[in-house]
């Protein structure tokens, strides 16, 4: 929800998509941006430098102002390697379309986009779940790029509700970390493990999902309370 000491004032003179955005709206564009913002730093992408300043509500709403859906799409690189590459989409079908559901015709632009730049990973942001034609498109598309051994490619699908509020920054959520491989080595041979041991997180489990974790990745959690102190576990996402 939004914060109560926010000046709201002059929203009414939004604009954006051709059409002027509530109070409420303007606010949900710009948490959503924030969290998908601060969800790409946590996976070690950095980000443009108009996309990794503290963004601010009066921020977005200046630079934003009367642009389109389009112009929301955010490119980064990852910090040790420029060459991996990452997309945010904010996809909407047409105008006259007769359905909320993002179409195929919508997702076949978004992976041509990705085509012509050289980029691996996407990420839609959508209002509702994916038409079954357009889901299917983008697993064929996975398919073939795992056939040609290009496991790096992937397109991940949030909802715009999920994204307004950063669960990662909660604070009843205990710190993650997602382990590298050579950490996971260690790991596994300091206690005298096999992955098989260690306890599981679903690949679809929220804090999997916002670190775009893939199977064998493990996540090291850490917590803190009065009687214990400092516990750490480790998950093995599966």
């Amino acid at each position: 929800s939004r914060p109560p000491d926010l000046n709201m004032e002059g929203d009414e003179g939004f604009v954006f998509d051709n059409h002027p955005q509530t109070e409420d709206t303007t606010y949900g564009m710009f948490a959503i941006r924030r969290t998908i913002c601060q969800m790409l730093e946590d996976r070690g992408y950095v980000l443009p430098p108009q996309d990794s300043e503290e963004l601010t509500l009066p921020g977005f709403k200046s630079r934003f102002q009367g642009k389109m859906n389009k112009d929301l799409t955010i490119l980064a690189s990852k910090a040790d390697d420029p060459e991996k590459k990452i997309m945010v989409f904010f996809p909407t079908n047409a105008p006259d379309a007769k359905s909320r559901k993002l179409s195929v015709e919508s997702v076949r632009e978004v992976i041509k986009i990705m085509k012509e730049q050289s980029v691996p990973r996407g990420v839609l942001v959508v209002e509702s779940r994916l038409m079954n034609h357009a889901q299917l498109t983008i697993d064929t598309e996975a398919e073939q790029h795992r056939i040609a051994n290009d496991r790096e490619w992937r397109i991940e699908i949030f909802l715009a509700s999920e994204l307004k509020v950063n669960i990662t920054r909660h604070e009843l959520v205990p710190q993650h970390y997602v382990l590298t491989e050579e950490d996971k080595k260690t790991l596994l041979k300091r206690y005298h493990l096999q992955e098989k041991h260690l306890p599981r997180i679903q690949k679809s489990d929220p804090i999997a999902r916002y670190y775009g974790l893939e199977r064998q990745h493990v996540l090291k959690i850490i917590r803190y309370s009065e009687t214990a102190g400092k516990y750490v576990t480790y998950r093995l996402v599966a």
